[in-house]
Formats: structure tokens, C-alpha cells, sequence
């Protein structure tokens, strides 16, 4: 099946080149997920508790995203087809390190390295991309695949290391990725442009360190309210982590080279796109790990069957995202996200309201795919979205604000979602309900639906289009051909 955009120039290298990138962007996605339907054998294995396992995703997603604004000057300073390959090998080898894990603190170590390496990979690749294909609707199908692959890689990850759990071991989850990990290495030189010329830009390392420990430490604080509950155990990292992010900012506006130039986050339009990139792999990482968790400890299915679960949920990713792309260019991105957090609302509601709450399997499937419906169409526009009219010359930084977003959404949804779920269940328990815990899960499940039907408006408001203001700078919001709404607007001179 060829998913790959088409361009009017070298069409075959632009889709062999897509092909490649997106591999690579799958598997980094879908290392997110990759423990959540392997989690009861791994924790049968490794004796490991709910919150190591949290623990082992986060880790992955805590230093993806705290390192990202990072890779995303290096892609500038290095070369992105250089630190994309580098990234690469960093993740192949971290992927072999978690494999051979002989103990628990291996993987959360391993899992750490993982995210290092998808942080320097990720900025990379988006600049590749945008050098790959011109701007105009071309980009726009591509990027909006590129959102359809984030949303997927998280399916992928769920069935992948439950079939793999249950034919051989956990293990070969992490050993299949640095494989295909290590196939895509050997092939960038070849399927790769070099990307934009490097620029010898100074590298801001205070606010390097001051990011990454910001999110790592407000990550940490959301993973530990899961089973301490908001007590001063979590709120001291929380507050630790919001007096880190204000240094952050701080130094931001002073360095004159700064790795977020705030002023990219000045516009209502890019800030709101973010935030449904966000939105997006949320709901799908929280809701694939409170579904196995379900399925396996409640229903009694095996990793195989949680896995096969996921594969309609696959397939509906697939066929949005065959025409997802088109829709946002032919509607714009406001239309394609409201819908979008629609359908992903009903689809919560089918799953805890409908499903959960009369203990039936048929509806939480159904909802399950009606989800993936709306987060093909929701991250196909947030990503559009987010990096319309963005200069060439910041093609990696708005490669690294958006896979920021999509990564830091993971780790808080788990956080709030499980803390949710379990504060119900022991009042459910206190009462003496037989069916406390999935009456948890289902109350956590609609209390998501009731975020997503908030964010309705949120996106109807942000995403309507407007005209620039005149004192915006050149990546305030979208121009450089698209339109206000994120179309792509056709060039009045003849080709």
C-alpha cells in the first residue's frame, strides 16, 4: 500500500523518501506504546508494579520531548540527513539495550536513551520533509499523513509487542525496532536529500538544560499522582518543574539565540494547533493502556487478543489518512479538528458510558474505532496546522515545538487518566461495589470525553481564521502559502 504524497518533482524519490521518514517516524511513535499490551509479562518477568510500567513509558516520552527543542538546533547546526542519522542510531541501539535488559532499572534506563535518540531523529526528519516536498498541497498531504502516522504508531506499538509477547517474548518488541531502525540507517544516505545547508548558530545550552529538566520534573510529578495522589510528594515536583519552566522562558527572551523564540508561540492560531497536537496522543496512549489494563485484568484476554483489538483501530487510522490529507486542504484545518474532537467524544462516551458502564465489550470496541477516526482526522489538521507558513530557515524548530506537543501529551494523560480512574475506584470500594474497578475506568473515560467536548470550542475559536496582525513576525502564524485557515492557497502565477 503506497501512502506516500506525490510531488510534480522527482515523484519517485519523493515517495521513497517519504517512506523512509515515515518508517522512522512510526517506530518512534510507536515506542511510546510498545509496553503498554507487553506490560503484564513484563511485569511478570521484571516484578514490575503499575507505576513502573508508567514509569517506563514516561521515561521514554519525558526525554523525546525535554530534548527535542535541542535536536531541533542541531538539525540547524549539524545538517538534518546528519543528526537524523545519528538520532537513528541512538534509538536502534537503546531499542537492542531494553531488549537485553537482565533487570528493571536496564529498561527505564534504556527507555531514557530511546527517547534521546527519537529527540534528535524526530526535528530532523520534519526538516527533511519540508525539503522534500515544495510548498503548497503537496506539503499539506504530506504533513497531514505525517499527523496520521503519530496517531498510528501508538496502534502499532500496542499490537506489535502484544503478538510479539505472546508468539515469543516482550523482548523482541524492542529488538523489531532496532532492526527496523537500523534497516532505515542503512538506506537515508541514499533515499535522503541532505536538507537544508548547517548554519554555525550558537547552541543555547542553560535553556537546553533548563527545558529538559522543566519537563522531566513536571512529567515525574503527573507519573507520581498516579499512586501518591496530589499530596506534597507530587505538587513539590509540579512546583519545581513550573519555576524551571518560568527560568526557562525567562532565558528565552535574553539568549540571542534562543531554542524557542517565543514569539513562535505568539500566535492564537499555531498556540491552538499545538495544543490538538497534544490532544491527540493523549486520548490514544491513555486510552490504549487503561484498555489493556481492562481487557487483560478484568476481562481475562490475553496480550494477543488486547493486541487484535487494536488492529480495526489500525486499519480506521489507515483509511482516514488516505483522505485526511485532501480534506484539510480542501477545508482547512479548523473544520478537520472540530470534527475531529467530535468524533473522538463520542467515541468516549461509547467506551465509558455505553460499554464500561454495562460491562460489555461490543460498544468499548466500537468506540474504540469510532476514536481513531477522529484522531486520524484531529492530528492530520493539528499538524497542518501548526507548521503552516513556517520559514524554511525554522523548519526544525516547528518540527520540534510539534513532536514537543505530541510527546508531552502522553505522560500527563496516563498521569491524570490512571489518577482519575483509581481515586473512583477506591470510592467505589469504600461503598462496596463488586465492580469498583471498572467502574473507575469508565468514570476516567468520561471525564475525557467532557476535556474533548470543551475542546470543541477551544479549536473552533483558535483555528478560526483571521487576518495577520501587522506587527507579527514572519512565523506568528499562517502565510507563506496557506491561507488563514491553513489551506494552501494557489499561486496566481502561471506554472
Amino acid at each position: 500500500m503506497d501512502v506516500s504524497p506525490e510531488t510534480s518533482a522527482e515523484p519517485r524519490n519523493a515517495r521513497a523518501a517519504f517512506a523512509l521518514l515515515g518508517t522512522v517516524q512510526l517506530l518512534l511513535n510507536a515506542s511510546v506504546s510498545v509496553t503498554f499490551a507487553a506490560g503484564p509479562a513484563m511485569q511478570r518477568e521484571l516484578g514490575l508494579g503499575r507505576v513502573d510500567l508508567i514509569l517506563d513509558s514516561a521515561a521514554y516520552g519525558i526525554s523525546f520531548s525535554g530534548l527535542l527543542l535541542l535536536g531541533g538546533r542541531l538539525a540547524d547546526r549539524v545538517g538534518p540527513r546528519r543528526l537524523f542519522s545519528r538520532g537513528t542510531a541512538l534509538f536502534a541501539a537503546a531499542s537492542l539495550a531494553a531488549a537485553l535488559a537482565p533487570v528493571s532499572h536496564a529498561v527505564l534506563a534504556a527507555r531514557f536513551l530511546q527517547g534521546c535518540g527519537a529527540a534528535l531523529a524526530a526535528p530532523a526528519a520534519m526538516a527533511l520533509l519540508r525539503a522534500v516536498f515544495p510548498e503548497g498541497r503537496a506539503r499539506a498531504v504530506a504533513l497531514a499523513r505525517w499527523g496520521l502516522l503519530t496517531s498510528l504508531g501508538a496502534a502499532v506499538g500496542i499490537v506489535l509487542s502484544g503478538a510479539l509477547s505472546t508468539w515469543a517474548s516482550w523482548r523482541w518488541s524492542f529488538g523489531v525496532l532496532a532492526v527496523v531502525a537500523l534497516a532505515a540507517l542503512a538506506s537515508a544516505r541514499r533515499a535522503l536529500p541532505a536538507g537544508p545547508a548547517p548554519v554555525r548558530v550558537p547552541v543555547d545550552l542553560l535553556g537546553a538544560v533548563l527545558g529538559t529538566l522543566a519537563l522531566t520534573t513536571l512529567g515525574y510529578g503527573f507519573v507520581m499522582a498516579g499512586p501518591h495522589g496530589w499530596t506534597a510528594a507530587v505538587l513539590g515536583p509540579l512546583a519545581l518543574g513550573a519555576v524551571l519552566l518560568g527560568a526557562f522562558a525567562a532565558v528565552q527572551r535574553r539568549v540571542a539565540a534562543p531554542l524557542l523564540p517565543l514569539g513562535f508561540l505568539a500566535s492564537r492560531y499555531r498556540a491552538t494547533a499545538l495544543v490538538c497536537a497534544l490532544l491527540g496522543p493523549a486520548i490514544g496512549a491513555a486510552t490504549a493502556f487503561l484498555l489493556a489494563l481492562y481487557v487483560q485484568q478484568v476481562r481475562g484476554w490475553s496480550a494477543l487478543e488486547n493486541a487484535l483489538a487494536f488492529v480495526p483501530y489500525s486499519a480506521v487510522l489507515i483509511g482516514v489518512g488516505l483522505v485526511a490529507g485532501r480534506i484539510v486542504a480542501r477545508h482547512g484545518a479548523r473544520a478537520v479538528a472540530v470534527a475531529g474532537l467530535a468524533v473522538i467524544a463520542c467515541g468516549l462516551f461509547l467506551i465509558g458510558t455505553v460499554g464500561l458502564r454495562t460491562d460489555s465489550a461490543v460498544p468499548v470496541l466500537a468506540g474504540l474505532v469510532v476514536l481513531s477516526a477522529g484522531n486520524g482526522l484531529l492530528m492530520s489538521a493539528a499538524v497542518v496546522g501548526a507548521v503552516a507558513g513556517v520559514p524554511e530557515g525554522r523548519a526544525a524548530l516547528a518540527g520540534a515545538v510539534v513532536n514537543t506537543a505530541i510527546l508531552a501529551g502522553p505522560p500527563v494523560s496516563l498521569a491524570l487518566i490512571t489518577s482519575a480512574a483509581d481515586a473512583r475506584t477506591a470510592t467505589l470500594l469504600a461503598a462496596g461495589d463488586p465492580h469498583a474497578a471498572t467502574g473507575g475506568y469508565a468514570f476516567a473515560f468520561e471525564a475525557a470525553c467532557a476535556v474533548f467536548a470543551a475542546a470543541i470550542a477551544l479549536a473552533g475559536y483558535g483555528l478560526s481564521p483571521r487576518r495577520r496582525s501587522r506587527t507579527a513576525g514572519p512565523s506568528a502564524g499562517p502565510s507563506a502559502g496557506h491561507a488563514a485557515d491553513g489551506r494552501p492557497q494557489r499561486s496566481s502565477t502561471p506554472a
